[in-house]
């Protein structure tokens, strides 16, 4: 026998009971998914708005780790320039300054020292046309006054060194004390030291360094050296240390250039290859996983002239040092074949 089929009415509100919980599932389904986007927005919302603020204040950070440092060493410079130019050494006081100015145009203690300094540079000074030292017996200048053009040899060599054409009066110099060796020895002393030490600051902090040390070495046999071309001299010592450490110890190389950098920044570009030995350094401290202490040279690299490379390379670095754990000792194996130690009263 068959089932008896139920009334239509019951029929009805079947219909309606099934269609109504078919609708409400896949309505729930839909406003769980849009809460959960919501919600993901929400997330990533807050995510960029914290991410963009810190990178906004990392930024600010490092322009004012950078302005502070670069402040200081003008500072520095400016200072160091006003003592050489009160001991006399206005050319290093305007090689300090026109290097302050390179780093900040607009300076005014700096533009006001430049001043000054070429001010007193240009002062009228007495060229002597005859020789200063004093005047010999006639006799004695008789016997010592070579025959021919000595003297406009000599006043010729005198105009060259007023000129500054010192490439100019050296050549002359040395020929004319071969050929008149006693003929006023003690100016064309005088001149030959004057032509030494500027020829020697003039190569001194160029590729031609050697040749400026050269320079100095000759015009240190006739006299003593003026105190800028000894702060040369100690400079040259530390530049070349640094280089024959480059490349080699890079802890050792970025001493020397920290150095050079804080008394001379003008130097054979002494800064620049300070924070490239510690660039170097650190990524040797990197490669050998010592993550900790190349976090603090990539710290200080990255304090004196940020960069995005170098900020991923000290990220990497904080990264390394934090994930790195101490290895607890305790104890070690006896090495195989021997005997183990046992203690020993002192002096036993």
């Amino acid at each position: 026998m068959s089932e008896p089929i139920p009334p239509i009415e019951e029929i009805g509100e079947l219909n309606e009971q099934e269609i109504a919980t078919g609708e409400r599932r896949p309505r729930l389904a839909v406003r769980l998914l849009g809460l959960a986007l919501v919600i993901f927005s929400v997330v990533v919302a807050t995510y960029l708005v914290v991410a963009y603020f810190a990178l906004e204040s990392g930024r600010a950070e490092r322009v004012a780790q950078e302005t502070t440092a670069r402040t200081e060493q003008i500072d520095r410079q400016l200072e160091l320039a006003r003592e050489d130019l009160a001991e006399g050494s206005d050319n290093l006081a305007l090689t300090r300054v026109e290097w302050v100015l390179s780093q900040d145009a607009a300076n005014a203690d700096a533009l006001a020292l430049r001043d000054q300094v070429l001010s007193e540079r240009d002062q009228p000074t007495a060229v002597p046309t005859t020789p200063p030292a004093t005047p010999l017996p006639a006799t004695t200048i008789a016997a010592e006054a070579p025959a021919g053009d000595a003297l406009p040899e000599l006043q010729a060599i005198r105009r060259l060194t007023a000129a500054e054409d010192w490439e100019g009066a050296l050549t002359l110099l040395l020929a004319f004390q071969q050929r008149f060796p006693d003929y006023q020895r003690n100016e064309t002393n005088q001149l030959l030291y004057d032509t030494y030490v500027a020829l020697g600051l003039s190569h001194i902090n160029t590729e031609k360094i050697e040749l400026g040390l050269n320079y100095f070495a000759q015009a240190e046999r006739l006299g003593n050296l003026p105190q800028e071309a000894l702060d040369y001299r100690q400079w040259a010592d530390l530049y070349f240390e640094a280089v024959a450490y480059s490349g080699v110890n890079w802890d050792i190389a970025a001493g020397y250039w920290r150095d050079l950098c804080a008394a001379a920044p003008f130097f054979q570009g002494a800064c620049e290859r300070f924070q490239s030995a510690l660039i170097g350094y650190g990524d040797q401290l990197a490669y050998l996983f010592d993550w900790c202490p190349a976090v603090s040279v990539y710290q200080e690299a990255w304090n004196r002239q940020p960069t995005e490379t170098l900020g991923s390379k000290l990220s990497e670095a904080r990264a390394g040092c934090a994930s790195a754990t101490a290895v607890p000792i305790t104890g070690t194996n006896p090495i195989t074949g021997t005997n183990p130690l046992t203690p020993t009263e002192p002096g036993g």
